[in-house]
């Protein structure tokens, strides 16, 4: 069998159940690859390589020097026998250099995937907007590559048509076969007046400052909002105001802090009617992804990635305006929204989001 690795140096723990580690796993599971993860952590950090993601190996990159590149470098020098495919995110001209030499070593037998885990910024880029010789030389490069993919079709047609890159769309996904998805057996999840949040609370990119503004003015009756995540220490003065401003909502709006129990944070998600996502960008969305599979109605601020997530399901509103929000969350605990099943918002999610019928495109792309 063939063998696949990822390499993403500054990986921890919680990468391993996101795109880093779910991308190999899967595809080792779906017997495409002997897959393999590496990380400069130490592989005792990494506690889901035991649970999570059980029989993906793994294999420390060390720090031999500051430049993560030459890191990089040196790794595959080492193991170039070991491996068949090699997996970057975020492309670079240093990367692409460094793929085109080992696969010119070795006649082309290597294979390099490089994941963008691309958001909307990359279309204002010195890249996109410049075409100098260097750029189109760039994207010369970048075209030599086996395969390069981007999470969302707007930024794939944008990369194809404005710079002729060759890339693939292939989005994020969820892992279905989870019990605890899969366990009501197509019948409607049993969901409480809950609205959640995740993430890192108080995070800038995270904007739950607009969360707390559209509260203000919400009256929440019988519901309760949870924020599930570290907070932020800056933020905790934003949250002691917003309660002192608003003492009808200490009882209702939850800080739950960090849930390290992968099955707890999805037990909480599949317990709640609606997920609402603040952010001001996203690449892909991986939360909001994860909500809807669990049966959330998912609410949104306007992003490309958030668009293409929920598809005619849920509301949108711009980045930080809470007012909008406001009405949208009122009308939804007033019962002016209706939601729909919670079986039909995971059923449409696994038409388009499951991980082993992504891990199928991304093995047919490289075996192409």
């Amino acid at each position: 069998m063939k063998r696949f690795i990822t390499i993403f140096p500054q990986g921890a723990n919680i990468h391993l159940i996101k795109d880093v580690g779910m991308i190999p796993f899967f595809l080792q599971k779906e017997g495409y690859y002997r897959s393999t993860v590496a990380f400069y952590s130490d592989e005792e950090e990494l506690k889901y390589l035991q649970g999570e993601v059980m029989g993906l190996s793994y294999n420390r990159i060390i720090r031999f020097f500051r430049n993560e590149n030459v890191n990089i470098f040196l790794f595959i020098l080492f193991n170039i026998r070991r491996f068949d495919v090699f997996m970057f995110f975020h492309q670079s001209l240093v990367k692409t250099i460094i793929a085109i030499f080992f696969k010119v070593i070795t006649f082309n037998k290597l294979k390099f995937y490089f994941k963008l885990d691309a958001n909307d910024s990359i279309m204002e880029s010195k890249l996109a907007r410049s075409r100098s010789l260097f750029n189109k030389f760039k994207i010369f490069l970048y075209n030599r590559i086996d395969l390069v993919s981007v999470e969302t079709r707007y930024i794939q047609h944008f990369l194809t048509k404005q710079l002729k890159m060759k890339v693939a769309y292939i989005p994020n996904g969820f892992d279905f076969g989870r019990q605890l998805v899969t366990e009501t057996n197509g019948r409607s999840i049993q969901k409480d007046n809950l609205i959640s949040l995740v993430g890192r609370i108080g995070a800038p990119e995270k904007d739950n400052s607009t969360m707390l503004k559209a509260l203000s003015f919400v009256d929440l009756k019988d519901w309760q909002v949870e924020f599930l995540g570290p907070i932020d220490l800056d933020f905790q003065t934003e949250i002691r105001s917003f309660f002192a401003s608003n003492p009808q909502h200490v009882a209702k709006v939850l800080f739950r802090g960090n849930i390290d129990d992968r099955n707890q944070l999805l037990l909480s998600l599949t317990k709640s009617k609606v997920f609402v996502q603040t952010s001001k960008f996203e690449s892909f969305g991986i939360a909001l992804l994860e909500a809807i599979s669990c049966g959330c109605y998912p609410v949104s601020t306007n992003l490309t990635p958030s668009k293409e997530i929920l598809g005619h399901i849920g509301h949108l509103f711009e980045v930080g305006d809470y007012n909008n929000l406001a009405v949208i969350l009122q009308s939804i605990i007033d019962g002016k929204i209706t939601l729909p099943l919670s079986s039909s918002i995971i059923n449409s999610a696994k038409q388009k989001y499951s991980w082993t019928s992504i891990v199928k495109q991304i093995n047919f792309n490289l075996e192409d």
